[in-house]
């Protein structure tokens, strides 16, 4: 399990200068095959949280235990063999084809000349198998984040064993991940995840679309100013003042997002 307790990140301040809190006090944890979604307006402090949980940002108050080891205390590569994290976008500064770069999800466990079925697997499962011929820097950005989830994908693809022969828990964190991506391959794609996240694998997805995280959470975390607002089974986006308050809408527009969340839930 993923666990954060009293996480809080400020910045700035000094002689004379006030500083700002990003996060204050936010409480999570993130278990065996569960489907997290992480919701807020711009600025919420979304992905504050996320480079906090991924260990690209360490300066911060209160503790992530993860696997009951507290993240500080991970090696990098260590991390990797179990948490794989997508960010929003990936900029590459050579001219590599799809199957390298997706090749480079194994490079933690050193194996990327030996795990090619597992990579296919991989690519077929982000529907760009077809691509993998193709030049990265040539795809579309859809297409270019469809390569990076078939990445992550492969990283995590098997579970790694302790020394007793038990599995590891796996983790995915995904950083707007369909942000490019058209309607059908959104949905189509966070199915996907979440067959894998039915594999055993905790998934935390950071999102904007809050119908499509109706239609794939099993919780939400709502955050509001770096704060939490609300955290607990996706029916709270149904829930129209709370909609409201998160993201600013006027009551008769936060009813109509709720009601088609709902249908969202239900279909």
């Amino acid at each position: 399990m993923l666990n954060v307790k009293h996480l809080s990140v400020r910045i700035g301040g000094g002689f004379n200068r006030p500083g700002k809190n990003l996060l204050t006090n936010i409480n999570l944890h993130l278990g065996h095959g569960e489907k997290l979604a992480v919701l807020g307006a711009n600025g919420a402090g979304k992905s504050t949280l996320l480079k906090c949980l991924c260990g690209e940002l360490s300066d911060y108050q209160g503790d992530i235990i993860l696997d009951h080891l507290s993240l500080k205390f991970w090696q990098g590569a260590e991390r990797a063999r179990q948490m794989a994290v997508m960010p929003q976008k990936v900029e590459l500064a050579f001219p590599f084809r799809v199957d390298q770069v997706v090749a480079l999800g194994r490079a933690p466990h050193g194996d990327e000349n030996q795990s090619t079925a597992l990579q296919r697997a991989a690519m077929q499962c982000a529907d760009v198998w077809h691509l993998r011929q193709r030049s990265y820097s040539g795809l579309s950005g859809g297409e270019q984040q469809r390569v990076q989830l078939a990445r992550v994908l492969a990283q995590i693809w098997l579970a790694e064993r302790n020394e007793q022969g038990q599995e590891l828990p796996r983790y995915l964190l995904l950083d707007e991940c369909t942000s490019a991506l058209d309607p059908a391959h959104q949905h189509s794609i966070m199915q996907r995840v979440g067959e894998f996240a039915g594999r055993g694998v905790a998934v935390l997805a950071v999102m904007h679309d809050i119908s499509l995280a109706a239609s794939w959470a099993d919780r939400v975390l709502i955050l509001r100013h770096g704060e939490v607002l609300a955290c607990g089974g996706v029916e709270l986006l149904a829930d129209a003042q709370l909609l409201a308050t998160a993201y600013a809408l006027e009551a008769p527009l936060a009813q109509r997002y709720a009601q088609q969340n709902l249908g969202w839930m239900q279909a």
